[in-house]
């Protein structure tokens, strides 16, 4: 059973390092993952970045993209959640 691609919301706190936004984009594309938004600026933390990344896959493909992302040194923390809104408008419907 193939399970649905849903809309998912990545947030990920980084140190500030140049080609970051370049191994980031990696990721995704080794995946063959499309990339919806990118958002990137600074945080609540000075000196750390916040990148806001929304794709829309299975949740397994979001966990391992997460997972992937974690290894990366200059990343100290990723988080991911299914966006509401979305959920909202197929219940609606």
């Amino acid at each position: 059973m193939k399970t649905e691609n849903k809309e998912y919301t990545i947030t990920a706190y980084t140190e500030d390092c140049l080609g970051l936004i370049t191994r980031i984009n990696a990721i995704f594309s080794r995946r063959r993952i499309s990339i919806m938004n990118f958002n990137m600026g600074p945080s609540e933390i000075e000196k750390i970045k916040k990148f806001v990344i929304t794709i829309k896959e299975t949740e397994e493909s979001v966990q391992k993209i997460t997972r992937q992302m974690e290894k990366q040194v200059d990343i100290l923390e990723v988080h991911y959640h299914k966006n509401p809104h979305l959920t909202v408008v197929e219940y609606a419907s």
